[in-house]
């Protein structure tokens, strides 16, 4: 849907996701949005740690953090706050004079989320984390994949396959995981597997269906008839996916309970008799909360 690349929708771009998250539908205004800005907030659970392991991580968190927060993540023309969620949960795998951690990732941000339980990785107390393309490091390639993954699917929702370059970063560092890393290459075969399931043929419906979904909520106050129409093709769309989706990557489910009440307020004084009754197929739990719009 080439129309989502225009000069000034490319402007607001995150801005804008965070708005339309935000917002009730009917009450967007551009003078809302922020600065460009990867907002990462790290939850770091260290009990299982000794604590000699837990003083050396005592600012971690803060390191962490501003690895993300402090770095340009997207494009000079991309503005707005990108929320994220970064929870980490730490095991000491040490050996010798080398501090080793074993580490279960959440990490997500308005409707996605991405959970890991196979991380190892490598963090010497005092040690700054640096970004670079042209290495992988057991630490900052974890973060950097996942990351781009949250960015790739953010894009996803204001542009046809907006993010696909992203997506490539994190198949590229996937890749790179399988050369010489030793003790942390545990878990790296089945991101490889997942990045290839994201950027696959089978994956690509459900993310143009995002492409329908907010371009009918960009159009929810000035064109309420386009935006029911786009949103009823979203709707359709989601049930045919939900029909064909590997349960390992089922994204369907979640994406309803993130966006139910968005569906709800355009179509709530409407007849759309059928769009909820793809809702209560999707969402059976609020099956009565349907039924009473209704």
């Amino acid at each position: 849907m080439k129309r989502w690349k225009a000069n000034f929708f490319k402007l607001y771009l995150f801005g804008t996701l965070i708005v339309l998250t935000l917002t009730p539908i009917g009450q967007f205004n551009v003078t809302q949005l922020c600065a460009q800005k990867i907002r990462m907030t790290v939850e770091l659970q260290l009990e299982a740690l000794p604590d000699e392991k837990r003083e050396k991580l005592v600012n971690f968190k803060q390191v962490l953090e501003d690895y993300f927060n402090n770095f340009q993540w997207t494009h000079d023309e991309f503005q707005g706050e990108l929320p994220i969620t970064l929870n980490m949960m730490l095991q000491d795998i040490s050996v010798n004079y080398e501090d080793r951690y074993r580490t279960q990732i959440i990490i997500s941000s308005t409707d996605i989320q991405f959970t890991d339980k196979r991380c190892r990785m490598a963090y010497q107390k005092g040690e700054i984390p640096m970004h670079s393309e042209n290495s992988w490091d057991s630490l900052t390639s974890l973060l950097d994949y996942f990351t781009n993954l949250i960015i790739a699917e953010e894009m996803d929702k204001f542009g046809h396959l907006l993010g696909t370059p992203y997506y490539e970063k994190a198949k590229l560092i996937a890749e790179q995981a399988k050369f010489g890393l030793g003790h942390f290459i545990d878990g790296w075969d089945l991101r490889v597997e997942l990045i290839n399931y994201l950027l696959s043929a089978k994956y690509k419906k459900y993310r143009e269906m995002k492409d329908f979904y907010f371009y009918s909520l960009y159009f929810a106050k000035e064109d309420p008839i386009k935006a029911k129409k786009y949103l009823k093709e979203a709707v359709v769309m989601l049930k045919e996916i939900k029909a064909e989706e590997d349960p390992k990557y089922a994204r369907v489910a979640n994406f309803i309970n993130a966006h139910y009440m968005e569906i709800i307020e355009l179509f709530k004084h409407s007849n759309e008799r059928a769009v909820y009754d793809i809702l209560i197929f999707l969402n059976p739990d609020r099956q009565q909360l349907f039924q009473e719009i209704l």
